[in-house]
């Protein structure tokens, strides 16, 4: 509680309401009138959150509850005006999820390479993204407007599944919601060739490991993960903690409750860190920053540099081919995917397909899944309806494909995983019983399989 009345106090200041306000595409005076359909809150008073730590979605019209209660204040990706592409820069240590809570000035450091690197590569295409540190490290955000050239090529960029176009537009969503969510896959797949960009710029000695997805390397200690998931799921349900707002995960989750909250801050261009690190540990400093920083998202009209190089490289190529892959019908799943032998398959594929729930919410074992179904001849696109028939059965998934859309989730992953090696991202050398046995994905040591040899004649 203490959290939540300290926010609550900081939230009063009306400039920091003007920048939420403003993140969110509008005034603090007519919430209504948000670019984004919706907003969500986090912890608070109340201790909101979904069953899978999501934050809670609201109406616009609450936005005074949310300041008032002191929880986060998140926004939808989903924007009225265009498409939000944001790409989520996080620092992850496996061994000590409350590091960059205790020591974020050290953390914060190895993370500075991968900060720099996002940025350089956004500026190739003449785009400088509103960039906000979190409590982990930080977004990257900006929005193809709805009247650009760059937004229709993400329309045209995006294929999400059929189950996803049929949801978008069974009513309930705002006008357009059909193109919205295809703008949103176009801009996942646009972000996706962004951070492969970004990972090969910073390969060599020294530099932090850095991964597409929360995916540990085999070596032990601390990695930087470049989260796409976002891009995983419809539009609609998904949110991003505002700039300028409050963020209580750590102590939330009780990773470090001894840390209440940090305010989320924008960087200014060659502003030191530690400046920022202080700041938003303070809420009076916080608020004074907000008079003076902004928190627009800003437009990207000018991406067709960005297109261009996505269309002609190979990541393009394997996602249409990806598209156009094979998929069993729904009516023929008892007879294919439920009948499938899984004892032919080895131990650390078998156990997921098994026991998918919570297996299959991984990203290390759908990761197992996706590479070692694809080495042993199945089509990428026919893994995903694989791990999309796991999810669609009882496996007491609660609510959570109420909210989300399984073939969505199951494509997504496949896709990311499978693209990296196509791309050159991730190193074949990278994905053998050794290396899957030092992520403690490998329940059979000996089980006869040799993980190495199976995607050698892939990539």
């Amino acid at each position: 509680m203490k959290a939540a009345e300290a926010l609550s106090k900081y939230y009063r200041s009306p400039g920091v309401r003007t920048r939420i306000a403003e993140y969110c595409g509008g005034v603090p005076d007519a919430p209504a009138a948000f670019c984004c359909p919706d907003i969500a809150a986090y912890g608070g008073r109340r201790r909101l959150h979904e069953s899978d730590g999501a934050p809670v979605s609201m109406l616009n019209g609450e936005f005074e509850s949310v300041l008032d209660q002191g929880a986060d204040v998140c926004r939808s990706l989903a924007d009225r005006n265009g498409a939000v592409l944001q790409l989520d820069v996080d620092y992850t240590n496996p061994r000590d999820h409350a590091e960059p809570y205790r020591d974020p000035a050290a953390c914060f450091a190895r993370v500075e390479p991968v900060y720099e690197s996002v940025l350089e590569v956004f500026a190739r295409y003449g785009i400088r993204p509103l960039t906000v540190m979190t409590a982990r490290g930080y977004h990257f955000t900006l929005r193809a407007p709805l009247d650009s050239a760059f937004y229709s090529d993400l329309v045209e960029i995006g294929a999400p599944p059929l189950s996803l176009r049929a949801r978008y537009q069974a009513g309930g969503y705002p006008q357009g919601a059909a193109a919205m969510g295809r703008a949103h896959d176009g801009a996942g797949r646009l972000l996706e060739h962004v951070a492969h960009d970004v990972v090969r710029g910073l390969r060599g000695p020294g530099t932090i490991p850095v991964t597409l997805a929360d995916v540990a390397p085999p070596r032990d200690g601390p990695f930087v993960c470049l989260d796409l998931t976002a891009y995983a799921d419809p539009v609609f349900e998904r949110h991003a903690r505002c700039a300028f707002s409050g963020n209580q995960k750590a102590s939330m989750t009780g990773a470090a409750p001894e840390r209440p909250f940090v305010v989320g801050l924008p960087r200014e261009s060659g502003e030191r860190l530690d400046d920022l690190l202080r700041d938003r540990e303070d809420p009076a400093r916080a608020a004074a920053r907000a008079l003076r920083v902004n928190a627009l998202i800003p437009d990207a009209r000018a991406g067709e540099a960005w297109v261009a190089d996505y269309r002609r490289g190979r990541l393009a190529r394997f996602h249409a081919e990806f598209d156009a892959g094979p998929e069993v019908p729904r009516e023929e799943w008892a007879y294919t995917y439920d009948s499938l032998e899984l004892r032919t398959l080895p131990a650390c594929t078998r156990l997921a397909l098994e026991r998918p729930n919570p297996a299959l919410l991984v990203p290390v074992q759908l990761r197992t899944v996706a590479l070692v179904l694809w080495g042993l001849g199945w089509h990428p696109r026919s893994v995903a309806a694989l791990v999309r028939s796991r999810y669609e059965q009882d496996f007491r998934w609660g609510d959570l494909w109420r909210r989300y859309d399984p073939a969505a989730r199951a494509e997504f992953y496949v896709r990311l995983f499978c693209g990296a090696f196509i791309d050159g991202i991730e190193d074949p050398e990278d994905f053998t019983c050794d290396s899957q046995a030092l992520r403690g994905v490998c329940p059979a040591i000996g089980c006869g399989w040799s993980l190495g040899r199976l995607l050698h004649g892939l990539v």
